[in-house]
């Protein structure tokens, strides 16, 4: 018996490195794929809690009404109600 449990333990652990492979290189073809998406995400992130960054953002005269384009709804979010 004892050399089918070690028989085992090394297919277990064999198991646990593909495993842990596939998760790496899924985690690295995510960040790769998607790091337009989450280099923006984190621009706007950190640009909501810069207030200069808002400043400068309001002189783009975002206050002028537009053109043929409608108002946003209001959101229902409360970060955004508490904010505004």
């Amino acid at each position: 018996m004892g050399a089918g449990g070690s028989r085992a333990r090394q297919n277990a652990m064999r198991s646990g490195v593909v495993v842990l492979g596939a998760v790496a290189f899924g985690y690295l073809s995510f960040r790769v794929g998607f790091k337009p998406y989450l280099d923006q995400a984190q621009e706007a992130i950190d640009s909501s809690h810069d207030p200069a960054a808002a400043v400068a953002s309001d002189d783009s005269g975002a206050d002028l009404p537009r053109e043929g384009v409608a108002d946003p709804a209001p959101s229902k979010d409360p970060a955004v109600v508490l904010r505004d």
